[in-house]
């Protein structure tokens, strides 16, 4: 196991204890099989394999453990966040238990999140989900919330971009996470199946393929629907589509433009398959294990970099943007530099000398003292390296961060792999004081950049640019604000978001604007050969799946299927102890409860593990440590629902009584009106002025 010194320098230098480094995959052997409850296995957990960390945020305790990535070397912090909830908390209830069906539950005192931010985050917790927003995150690598009863959420899970080919993938993060519950005796988890890929809902082209969600590889099960979707209907709507006869989908497309289309892509993959294609679910699951097969080549034909332990995290916003070394003189001299410009570029050289010969990252203390030789005078070689943020020079980039760990500055260098003095990442878009938040930026960069994707997909024009009108149109389904469009695409100019570039140029034959996207590692896998796998599942999932009429059977099943966003995992609950009792604590309602006010099922009970001498008035004071009030809320809709499916709804003013806009004759894009009267209500009204 390996170890690591950290030093805070003040006036003297005091040592902190070591803070042990733990290896990533095998992190749940390390944790061992806890015998208590969750509610006490989070505490051992903590004690033994946290460092509580000295600043709070928003008054509550934080712990990081560092997790090794043992392909590279790179070192990265896992946070545990305890947030005590009261009558005071901004939030008490948990809009997730609420989505899932587990409203009726009691509100937990403690819940905890579990967090591991981006590589490369400065501030990972900055804007944490502590106000239940459910929309798709990708600022956190792994994002879970566990309340203190044993009931959980996965709220987002992504790959950990380590800026090499040896990153760890989703699935290596969903094994992490699912070793965490298991070894701390979560009792369920629910996660929201929301993942987009292209603009494709990838629950339906998963479920056709494999009759279940992604997160069915690791036991997660239908948990709820949305417009009164339940699992029978799921179950049988995955059946059918999955089912589906290639023969019957080329007959369909009889009057469809795409047909011949859909033939060639159907022969060329029966060519690549070793097994006869004869189903939606047999086309589907060729084409994932084809893009899994190409996404393993390209990052093994990507550069790879040895991460040192040590490092902060790979390339910040100004990184993308380095000052070359005419920028940087000039700037130090017009800043009245007492020092000739042709000593500090000397001193430059030296510094850039030292970094090569070292081939590592260098503490300033390490550098100024190898520099003393060569230059001398100490004050130059500081004024220098304070001047060093983000530097190319000779067909370098030398860069000035802190490492993670020492919080001592330190200087490495790497070779410049492409012109990075052009590249903007997105986040520059809010050096330009815009009026809307920063984090509606980024995600309309990011429509706007899967929109180009899929374009270049389906076009037959090389370049697959987009003209700016067009992009325009088709990013105002997504994003509504025409301003907000208007202004990230005045602000593209060679806009890095996430691993690809979008770019803007202007159409010598038309004189208009366009718009064109390419990867930022590697070119795009030719159109020509083995062609787009991407492009074809997107042909599949919109032109065979969702091209069907809404009154066919196909558009109804599809429809089932992404109304069915929340899966569930329940473990069985093995805490066992010699010692003490195992209970389980439950409110039961009284009988003129049952009789007039229950409409909704018991919450579950608390495990709870006490001596077995603990007196009534004991168990009492335990079983009601844990929890408070349960969510009060009636959801009444003509389409089943009973409760809170996460859709878009709206109360009526007469009963009070919940439903959703969409059943209640309101479309999505349409505001809810300020005074709204459900259908029953109407429909009593009417019948009483009758009646009169």
């Amino acid at each position: 196991m390996a170890t690591l010194e950290a030093c805070i320098k003040n006036n003297n230098i005091s040592r902190k204890r070591k803070q042990r480094i733990f290896e990533f995959n095998s992190f749940a052997k390390s944790i061992g099989d806890h015998s208590g409850p969750f509610r006490d296995n989070i505490r051992s957990f903590l004690d033994e394999f946290g460092e509580q960390n000295e600043e709070r945020i928003n008054e509550y305790n934080v712990w990081s453990t560092l997790l090794l990535c043992e392909s590279n070397g790179a070192v990265f912090p896992l946070y545990t966040v305890e947030e005590h909830v009261n009558e005071d908390s901004v939030q008490p209830f948990c809009c997730h238990c609420k989505y899932v069906g587990w409203g009726h539950h009691f509100v937990c005192k403690r819940r905890y999140r579990f967090m591991i931010p981006s590589y490369g985050d400065k501030q990972p917790l900055k804007d944490y989900d502590r106000m239940n927003n459910l929309e798709l995150d990708d600022s956190f690598v792994l994002h879970g919330l566990i309340h203190c009863n044993g009931f959980g959420h996965l709220i987002c899970i992504n790959k950990l971009d380590l800026g090499s080919s040896n990153s760890l993938t989703e699935t290596d993060v969903m094994n992490f996470w699912d070793s965490i519950c298991n070894s701390l005796k979560t009792r369920k988890v629910s996660v929201a199946d929301v993942k987009l890929e292209r603009s494709m809902e990838m629950r339906l082209i998963h479920g056709v393929a494999f009759k279940n969600s992604w997160f069915g590889n690791w036991g997660y099960k239908f948990g709820n629907g949305s417009f009164g979707v339940t699992e029978e209907k799921y179950r049988g709507a995955v059946q059918f589509l999955s089912e589906l006869t290639i023969d019957k989908i080329i007959d369909d497309s009889k009057s469809n433009r795409d047909r011949k289309k859909l033939q060639r892509m159907i022969c060329k993959y029966q060519d690549l398959s070793e097994t006869q294609l004869n189903s939606m679910s047999d086309l589907l699951q060729c084409l994932l294990e084809y893009k899994k097969t190409i996404e393993i080549e390209r990052q093994m034909l990507s550069p790879s970099r040895k991460v040192s332990k040590h490092e902060h995290p790979a390339f910040d916003e100004e990184s993308q943007n380095p000052t070359c070394l005419e920028q940087l003189l000039a700037s130090l001299m017009d800043a009245d530099c007492r020092w000739p410009q042709r000593r500090v570029e000397y001193s430059l050289q030296v510094i850039v000398k030292l970094l090569k010969q070292k081939n590592d990252a260098m503490s300033r203390h390490e550098l100024r003292e190898s520099a003393r030789e060569f230059v001398g005078d100490t004050g130059l070689i500081d004024f220098v390296l304070k001047s060093v943020n983000v530097l190319r020079f000779e067909g370098y980039i030398i860069r000035r961060v802190v490492n993670s760990l020492t919080k001592l500055v330190e200087f490495e260098i790497r070779e410049a792999t492409y012109d990075s003095m052009n590249m903007k990442p997105v986040s520059s878009l809010w050096k330009l004081e815009p009026r809307w938040p920063k984090q509606r930026l980024e995600k309309t960069a990011k429509v706007i950049a899967n929109i180009l994707k899929e374009h270049k997909s389906l076009t037959t024009e090389r370049n697959g640019a987009m003209s700016r009108k067009d992009l325009r149109n088709m990013a105002s389904k997504y994003v509504g604000d025409t301003g907000l469009i208007d202004f990230v695409l005045k602000s593209i100019d060679n806009l890095v978001i996430g691993n690809q570039i979008v770019s803007r140029t202007k159409n010598p034959l038309t004189r208009l604007m366009e718009f064109k996207i390419r990867d930022q590692n590697s070119e795009e896998l030719s159109h020509e050969g083995e062609g787009d796998v991407y492009g074809d599942i997107l042909f599949l999932y919109r032109n065979v799946l969702l091209s069907y009429p809404w009154w066919h059977s196909v558009s109804q099943e599809c429809r089932v299927v992404l109304n069915s966003k929340y899966f569930v995992k329940e473990w069985e609950f093995g805490a066992r102890n010699d010692e003490l009792m195992t209970l389980t604590c439950r409110v039961l309602p009284s009988f003129d409860e049952l009789d007039t006010e229950l409409t909704r099922p018991l919450p579950p009970g608390d495990v709870v593990m006490v001596a077995p001498w603990m007196t009534i008035g004991g168990l009492k004071d335990v079983a009601q440590g844990g929890a408070r009030y349960a969510w009060e809320s009636r959801v009444e809709c003509v389409c089943g629902a009973r409760d809170d499916d996460g859709e878009r709804m709206v109360a009526c003013d007469e009963c009070h009584v919940w439903k959703h806009t969409r059943c209640s004759g309101i479309e999505d894009e349409e505001a809810a009106p300020g005074v709204f009267v459900c259908g029953d209500c109407d429909g009593k009204s009417k019948s009483e002025l009758l009646s009169q």
